[in-house]
């Protein structure tokens, strides 16, 4: 197969250069230039950094490579870079990049942040040819305004002032470092060694036409002079040691190489770059290797123009061009060498697939592929191509490729052109003779596809072909097809790969149904398939290793068979491909697998693999099957679809390339961060999502490593993957993780990150420790609180019960009797048996002289009943009693040592309860009790004597009456005008009372009735509702739970009153917040009395009034009164009958008031009344939908 032309113009361009250069095993160069994101192939400093990376210095700019992909930096996108040209880079001991150019210093730190030097204040503009770091000042900066470091103390830059003269920035040409504190310098004729720590030159003496040294070893320097010699020489001694000159070849002349760069290797030796000779390595024994580029060879340098050269500490060689980039290799790993281009050296090439290979016994190597057979003598780097021609079978030329080639017992080469039979190969004339064969004798013999020619130990040649196989005497030409041999018979007809013929003298045979063991001496066949354990039954190569077990290459891995046993490895045990195209034993007794894309090496003892691919400088175009060979010096071939791999085993597998392991960037939601000497991150809970990217670099191109991650506190195992340099994880919940990562390059030995990565998810304000303690805190408080309100509350109900039932006791006692002073000596009394006081004292107002006047008392004050022992005269505003008599409000004195209002009568008293006996918002009286422990009364005190007070004030009122009858009239019109006067006001301050006055009415009818047991009931609970409207008489509005009680207590005294004519229902809806809903005092009452009086009073058998409350809508709560009585048309007619049309004062009043809310409330207040009618269409009740804005 032909080039094409712009390649053989390319090529036959540079003939002047070897076209294959051969060592043992040479150094594979890998390369970085534009076209792999190099910013600039023109190259002017190189440095590795501490974790591996490859930091390129170009004259447009600055570059990072990570062994995957390139990272470039321009002062376009980074305004801290001093400049693009990029002359000279340092890794100082915090790994961070100093940038020397000729416009100023930056550097760089792990994070990629750029920081820009600023010397003398102001300047940030200067030269600077090299900057060297040492261990007591850290980076010295070599510019062309002086040598400068950085002062921690100041932080300031501060100039060197004792740098001789000599070393001036005009005459420098190279710097090294000597030892942590001490520099070499080189000017155009001068040397020396400056310790920065001792401030002096240790060092110095006068050179020609230095260009470039480096330190050699503790007592020697290295020294390259321009005109192409590299010096040894002794410091201490001042004296040359050792002198290399290099030379190389211009036009068939040997010249003087021009130096350009000198430094040392990791394992000690030179690595010399030169200005158009390429790079020389001078080994610590001497010897000078010279390597240089061949335009037709990718593994040589990129270019013969080499300006910087680095020696790595784990042995890389960088070399940095003036026109092709940079070129990466490894001292310590002399990879495998790869020829992809043969040539003849008469302008004659070959770039594509080779087939079988064989080895003369005068190490010449015979290699079959496409029209030609390849003679490579790779000792004297020469080729000869035998091209072969074959009659046309179509019209025109035919493209044959010789498949399977072998030598005879006389050294001739056999070969098999597939499609074509077979011929030998006449070394006189370089032509193919055909053999001739008789095509009759078999189908085999007829078959011009011959897959394998293989010489047997007898001489004799087997030819396997797609319709089985036969064999020829090497001398006579002679064809046997094996008939006289029964047990081949069963191969008859099937196609044949290859041949083996085993020490014992057994043929082995490879075939697409398996693979065969004929014994010739017992002429027995033994067949081995996929039955039997075998990998696949299309087998190809055979082999048999020093133990004489049989290894068999199979498209499906390779069997190992030994003593009629088979054992299978494939990619279930080990393999990382399916195909396995050829297999070899090398002189240690290692097994060598091509397995498509990479080399499998197998230890038979131990059942490992080991894998070498692209990283080890071989092909990844995929190999070729049978394509292989062990040559007599040990040296391993293996061909491929573009070329040949070549190597020693040993050489290969000493030094394994090494890798460094980084956690280089995360990315958050909205950032990126470079994660150089950052180990810990904390992400919000909102945005839990991170990927982290790394990379395992290996300068050589990192290919095909695997990688293990885990994110710890997350993964439960490690993740695999192969050329993954990245993790993503979503969502993470809130906590503590540590993300690690590690690689290999054969899968068993791992090299962990050289860092690892904290992350924090900081959980959100709910998952927060203090957060979930204040939250159980308040939920045991909430649970606290409800059992405590629980048992408060029942503590209230049985106390309000036993309110009650003492009210009750107090009404019914005080009901017995009849005149002021028999009422006031009884409360008094009772106060003392009932409620546990030890002094009490009911004082009267005389309003005449405006004294409260002690009228009642049980205790020390009253030695007699119905005796006072000097009664006391108080002045309102005097004394605790004369304040409340003034003020009209009760107190509770805890403590009436802490009180200087308080009076002493018969003797002091630690507590003192007050209250005011009103009536009608006029204070009648006091009844004042005192006990002798501090803070004895509460407020159940207060509630019961309020109670009692209100009792009181009604019974003194109606006791009065009795005394006065013939003034009653005249006594409750006087009632009747103040409780207008009373609803007036009520009305201006939006309260309604104007049921009291009915309830009054009751009391009078009952009283002038003399029905004392039922008046005393009615009593009862006109005192309770007295008491709720005492607590609400300063209220605008009252809970709707107060609301509905005072309704139930004015329904049940209606009721009561009208012997309990008619039954009624309270129904509120379910859910609704009858303790947090505020509603007018007294809204609902006038509506239930009009239907009480107007509706039900009248009708003839019993009667029921339902009351329902609910929320007809957000802020507006909708009472429905509904009675079944005689309907608003029946009740109008009676009351024409007894001339009492007017409107209800309670209605009108209500109507007024709802008028005053709707002038304050968003919403509108409104009343509805509906006539009910039955199904007869008669007056079945009236219904009055009142809606209420709360």
């Amino acid at each position: 197969m032909f080039l094409s032309f712009h390649k053989v113009i390319c090529v036959c361009s540079l003939m002047c250069f070897p076209l294959i250069h051969m060592k043992a095993q040479s150094f594979s160069f890998h390369h970085l230039n534009t076209s792999n994101g190099l910013t600039e192939n023109n190259v002017q400093s190189v440095v590795l950094d501490k974790k591996g990376f490859l930091w390129v210095g170009t004259t447009d700019g600055l570059n990072v490579y990570d062994g995957y992909m390139i990272t470039s930096f321009r002062k376009e996108t980074q305004p801290a870079m001093a400049g693009n040209n990029v002359i000279h880079m340092t890794c100082d001991s915090r790994n961070r990049i100093w940038l020397g150019t000729r416009e100023g210093v930056t550097w760089v730190d792990e994070n990629r942040k750029f920081t820009r030097v600023v010397l003398n204040d102001s300047v940030t503009k200067f030269g600077c040819r090299t900057i060297m770091d040492t261990k007591i000042l850290g980076p010295v900066l070599y510019t062309s305004l002086g040598q400068y470091y950085y002062d921690e103390k100041t932080e300031r830059w501060t100039r060197i002032d004792w740098i001789p003269e000599k070393l001036k920035y005009q005459r420098f040409h190279d710097a090294e470092p000597f030892d942590d504190n001490k520099i070499i310098y080189a000017t155009d004729s001068l040397v020396m060694i400056v310790d920065y720590a001792k401030r002096q030159v240790t060092y110095e003496q006068p050179f020609k036409a230095v260009f470039s040294l480096c330190k050699y070893n503790d007592s020697s320097l290295a020294i390259g002079l321009q005109h192409g010699v590299v010096q040894i020489v002794d410091i201490s001694k001042k004296q040359v040691l050792k002198e290399y000159q290099l030379t190389s070849t211009l036009n068939t002349q040997r010249i003087n190489s021009t130096i350009t760069e000198v430094r040392p290797a990791a394992n000690g030796d030179l690595l010399v770059g030169t200005d158009y000779a390429g790079l020389a390595i001078i080994t610590k024994a001497g010897d000078i290797s010279n390597y240089t580029h061949d335009p037709i060879n990718p593994n040589t340098i990129s270019a013969n123009m080499i300006w910087r050269v680095l020696g790595g500490s784990n042995g890389e060689i960088i070399i940095g061009t003036n026109n092709a980039g940079v070129s990466i290799s490894n001292i310590n790993n002399r990879q495998a060498g790869m020829i992809k281009i043969f040539s003849d050296g008469q302008g004659n090439f070959y770039d594509s697939f080779v087939t079988e290979m064989a080895e003369d016994s005068d190490g010449i190597l015979w290699i079959g592929a496409l029209e030609r057979l390849i003679r490579w003598d790779k000792k004297n780097n020469r080729v000869k191509f035998f091209y072969y021609y074959s009659a046309p079978i179509w019209t025109g030329s035919q493209s044959l490729e010789i498949r399977s080639l072998c030598i005879d017992k006389s050294g001739r080469i056999w070969v098999s052109a597939l499609g074509d039979g077979i011929s030998i190969l006449d070394g006189g004339t370089g032509q193919f003779r055909k053999v001739a064969r008789d095509t009759s004798l078999s189908p085999a013999v007829k078959s011009d596809y011959i897959f394998d020619l293989y010489t047997a130990s007898d001489g004799l040649i087997w030819a396997g072909t797609n319709a089985g196989m036969y064999t020829i005497d090497a001398r006579s030409y002679q064809i046997n097809t094996l008939k006289d041999r029964p047990a081949l018979k069963q191969i008859t007809g099937f196609r044949v790969n290859s041949f083996l013929e085993s020490r014992n003298g057994n043929m082995w045979i490879s075939s697409m149904n398996g693979v065969y063991c004929y014994d010739k001496k017992a002429n027995t066949l033994v067949n081995y398939t996929v039955k039997d354990g075998l990998a696949a039954n299309q087998c190809h190569n055979l082999i048999e290793d020093r133990t004489g077990k049989i290894y068999v290459a199979t498209v499906k891995g390779f069997s190992i068979i030994s003593t009629g046993t088979v054992k299978t490895y494939d990619r279930s045990n080990g393999l990382k491909y399916d195909y396995c195209e050829s297999i070899t034993e090398d002189n240690q007794g290692k097994i060598w697998i091509a397995n498509t894309k990479c080399i499998v090496r197998f230890d038979p003892e131990r059942g490992t693999m080991r894998f070498f691919d692209e990283n080890s400088g071989l092909t990844a175009d995929g190999f070729r099957f049978g394509s292989f060979l062990t040559s007599s010096t040990g040296e391993l071939f293996w061909g491929s679809r573009t070329g040949v791999n070549y190597f020693y085993p040993d050489q290969l597998i000493n030094r394994p390339a090494g890798v460094r392991v980084n956690i280089t960037q995360a990315e958050m939601v909205d950032t990126t961060v470079f994660l150089g000497n950052i180990h810990d991150l904390s992400l919000p809970y909102k945005d839990n999502s991170i990927l982290f990217r790394f990379a395992a670099i290996n300068l050589k191109g990192s290919k095909n490593i695997k990688y293990q991650y885990k994110l710890e506190g997350f993964d439960k195992d490690w993740l695999n993957g192969v050329d993954v340099r990245q993790a993503r994880y979503s969502s993470l919940p809130a906590g503590n993780y540590n993300f690690k990562v590690r690689a290999s390059l054969d899968g068993i030995n791992w090299i962990n990150a050289d860092n690892s990565i904290q992350v924090t998810i900081i959980p959100p304000l709910w998952q927060r420790w203090w957060f979930i303690g204040a939250l159980l805190a308040l939920i045991t408080g909430i649970i606290y609180w409800l059992i405590s309100s629980r048992n408060k509350k029942i503590a209230e109900q049985k106390e309000e019960i036993e309110t009650e039932q003492a009210i009750t006791y107090f009404a019914s006692s005080m009901s017995e009797q009849q005149s002021v002073e028999a009422i006031l000596w009884d409360v008094a009394k009772n106060c003392i048996g009932r409620l546990g006081f030890e002094d009490c004292v009911i004082y009267l107002m005389d309003e005449e002289r405006n004294v409260l006047i002690q009228k009642a008392a049980h205790g020390p004050k009253s030695p007699r009943e119905f005796e006072i022992d000097k009664p006391l005269g108080i002045t309102p505003g005097k004394g605790i009693v004369g304040s409340v008599g003034f003020s009209g409000r009760p107190e509770i004195i805890s403590d009436t040592t802490n009180d200087p209002r308080y009076i002493i009568d018969d003797e002091r008293r630690l507590s003192e309860i007050t209250v005011p006996i009103i009536y009608n918002g006029k204070v009648l009286g006091v009844i004042d009790c005192e006990h002798s422990r501090k803070r004895f009364f509460t407020q159940r005190h207060l509630s019961i004597l309020t109670t009692i007070a209100s009792l009181c004030a009604n019974k003194i009122v109606r006791a009065r009456a009795e005394e006065e009858r013939r003034e009653a009239q005249n006594i409750l019109m006087s009632t009747q005008q103040k409780m207008t006067e009373v609803e007036m006001q009520a009305l201006r301050a939006q309260m309604n009372p104007h049921f009291i006055f009915n309830c009054l009415n009751s009391i009078n009818r009952y009283i002038v009735k003399s029905d004392q047991t039922t008046a005393s009931l009615y009593l009862t609970k006109f005192a309770k509702l007295i008491r709720r409207i005492l607590d609400n008489s300063n209220s605008k509005n009252v809970i709707l739970t107060n609301e509905l009680e005072a309704l139930k207590l004015y329904i049940e005294m209606e009721a009561l009153r009208f012997d309990k004519k008619f039954t009624y229902e309270i129904n509120v809806e379910n859910n609704l917040g009858t303790d947090t809903i505020e509603v007018p005092p007294l809204i609902i009452q006038p509506y239930v009395e009009n239907a009480i009086w107007h509706g039900l009073l009248h009708k003839e058998n019993s009667g029921h009034l339902s009351i329902s409350v609910r929320m007809a809508s957000e802020g507006m709560l909708q009472c429905i009164i509904e009675d079944n009585g005689i309907g608003r048309e029946k009740a109008k007619e009676l009351r024409s009958k007894t001339a009492t049309s007017r409107k209800s004062l309670g209605m009108q009043l209500t109507e007024n008031r709802l008028s005053l809310l709707n002038k304050h409330a968003e919403l509108n207040a409104s009343i509805e009344i509906i006539d009910l009618m039955n199904g007869h269409n008669q007056a079945g009740g009236t219904k009055v939908v009142l809606n209420i804005p709360v």
